[in-house]
């Protein structure tokens, strides 16, 4: 086989860089057989049958998705939480976040699998498991949960405000709320009156990244790092297994279960994934319509995703070339990049205001209003302003991501579940709506917050942020299991996701299995029992811990027994 017959010529492949769409017409398509070479249908309706995989483009004309799961990660996890980590523990924690974003990337790739392979979202897909589509409405509810709380905004907001005073000399802004108020409002009209929705979001991701990693190596050289301190995040690199006790105890372990959930991106936001590859048009995804804002002209959507036979050389190779296609865009812009900002990160927090300060634990506006302020004394105003506003545009970043992600998820699975019985629905229209609702409901939060006296003072940006942690690690670990079964039962052979992968995603229901274990215990023993002390604390021996942990165990053991077996682990190069 030609690598003409894979490939796109040059000219072809082009047109990804602003996504691609062929409409075609699905009602010329015959239901593909109920046979062991194309995917299972499930609780699901038939797919169509459709062997005309696209051929695969370069790398370069379809960098985009991950470079989004980027933009959201670098506000996240790697701009505070990671540092404040290492502010308070040392670099001796290292370690577990690129052990964190190895496991993103397994997962996320294989996130991406199903679509590629038929085009429909994962949700679309997970909806197949069952007859009640009980995994879509399950997750939509953990995105709502997990990302309701206009965190990011308003940590960007109390940045933000902070630069304006310094600008000025004096306090002339005095809440962070009405400029979060106002980012809520700009990334409504953002991405409500864009044409394509998607690229209206990558292209502003891509901007805020190009102009964060310039900053961050001007503030870190600004700031003198030591050979001292890239000596000991290299030990930590290596530290594996190694974590203080204080870390798994107290105020630390909502932190640290966060920070290990944003290792990378975070929650359910990884499942979007498989929507942004969509409407950037890899794979079977091309023949799906996008969404499109009021400014743009919506583009269908079929009611179900398009099936190849494993048996049709051409169709698989494709298949299999853009697996391998995404996998590369993956790591070279996520794995890669993320990495490195959390080297830039950590150092500068080193050599800022050096490590064990236990006391800025959980506290990240502290921590890097104490970063600006050495900053300031080291190199001037200009750079605390600088670094200020930097860090709220990347946490800015990090809150649209989410409003559009949020959005996207709620909207397909309400699409798919409800809306697309009704002809004078959309999926544009549905978004639309939706995201109209998520935005009000997050400046009703934020102005609760500054209007509604002491009965709402807790909702200040730190506990914003944090009050996701246990529900997003938690998603995770629920997400991890269905995954592996989906990837492994519900496609054929050839298409299955190769024994490392499947390793792989054996590895992440252990990871975020063990992190949901103990938080559940920990919330049964304390709020659920009136339980205090050491056996809240620390991992100590307890009836209802071992209840947990035993049903953490027996679900890994359970999808083991249900994927590794003969056949299941088979599929493939990529």
């Amino acid at each position: 086989m030609s690598d003409q017959e894979i490939s796109c010529p040059p000219g072809e492949g082009v047109e990804y860089r602003d996504g691609v769409f062929r409409p075609i017409d699905e009602s010329r398509l015959p239901n593909a057989p109920a046979s062991a070479d194309y995917p299972r249908r499930g609780a699901g309706p038939p797919l169509y049958e459709l062997n005309d995989v696209p051929r695969v483009p370069r790398l370069k004309n379809v960098l985009g998705p991950s470079m989004i799961a980027l933009g959201m990660g670098l506000g996240a996890g790697e701009f505070l939480l990671w540092p404040n980590l290492i502010a308070a523990n040392g670099f001796a924690i290292w370690w577990l976040f690129w052990v964190g974003v190895l496991t993103q990337f397994v997962v996320i790739s294989e996130i991406e699998r199903w679509s590629l392979a038929t085009g429909e979202s994962v949700f679309t897909a997970m909806a197949r498991l069952d007859r009640r589509a009980f995994w879509p409405w399950f997750f939509l509810a953990a995105t709502l949960i997990s990302f309701f709380w206009p965190g990011w905004a308003a940590v960007s907001a109390e940045f933000a405000r902070t630069s304006i005073n310094t600008i000025a000399g004096s306090e002339v802004v005095s809440a962070w709320q009405p400029i979060a108020l106002f980012m809520l409002a700009f990334i409504w009209f953002g991405l409500a009156f864009s044409r394509v929705v998607y690229n209206a979001l990558e292209k502003f991701e891509i901007g805020l990244i190009l102009f964060f990693f310039p900053l961050l190596f001007v503030a870190l050289l600004a700031a003198g790092v030591t050979f001292g301190d890239v000596s000991a995040l290299a030990k930590g690199a290596v530290s594996i297994g190694s974590a203080p006790r204080s870390l798994l105890s107290g105020e630390q372990f909502p932190t640290l279960l966060i920070a290990v959930a944003y290792a990378g991106s975070g929650g359910t936001l990884l499942l979007a994934q498989s929507l942004w590859i969509r409407d950037k048009g890899f794979g079977m995804g091309v023949y799906q319509g996008r969404i499109c804002g009021i400014r743009g002209e919506n583009e269908r959507v079929t009611d179900r995703g398009f099936a190849f036979s494993v048996n049709n050389e051409t169709a698989l190779a494709r298949f299999r070339g853009w697996m391998g296609l995404a996998q590369r865009e993956l790591l070279a812009t996520f794995v890669v990049l993320i990495l490195l900002s959390v080297v830039i990160t950590t150092l500068l927090v080193s050599a800022t205001i050096g490590t064990g300060n236990p006391e800025l634990a959980g506290d990240q506006t502290g921590m890097v209003l104490a970063q600006a302020e050495v900053l300031r004394e080291r190199s001037g105003a200009w750079l605390e302003i600088v670094f200020l506003l930097g860090g709220g545009l990347i946490l800015f970043s990090t809150q649209l991501g989410i409003v559009d992600t949020v959005t996207r998820i709620t909207g397909d699975i309400v699409y798919h579940r409800v809306g697309r019985h009704n002809h004078r629905i959309t999926l544009s229209r549905t978004f639309l709506i939706l995201l109209t609702v998520f935005v009000g409901a997050s400046m009703i939060v934020i102005t609760a917050s500054w209007i509604g006296g002491e009965s709402f003072e807790a909702l200040q940006p730190n506990f914003l942020v944090l009050i996701a942690g246990p529900f997003t690690i938690a998603s995770m670990y629920c997400f991890a299991l269905v995954i592996t079964m989906l990837n492994t039962r519900y496609l054929p052979a050839g298409a299955r996701m190769p024994r490392w992968k499947l390793l792989g995603m054996y590895w992440a229901i252990v990871l975020w299995g063990w992190f949901t274990a103990e938080q559940v215990s920990r919330a049964i023993l304390q709020h659920g029992l009136g339980q205090s002390g050491d056996v809240v604390t620390t991992i100590a021996y307890h009836p209802v811990r071992l209840v947990v942990y035993g049903l953490w165990i027996g679900s890994l053991l359970w999808v083991v027994a249900r994927t590794a077996g003969p056949g299941f682990g088979k599929a493939a190069r990529e």
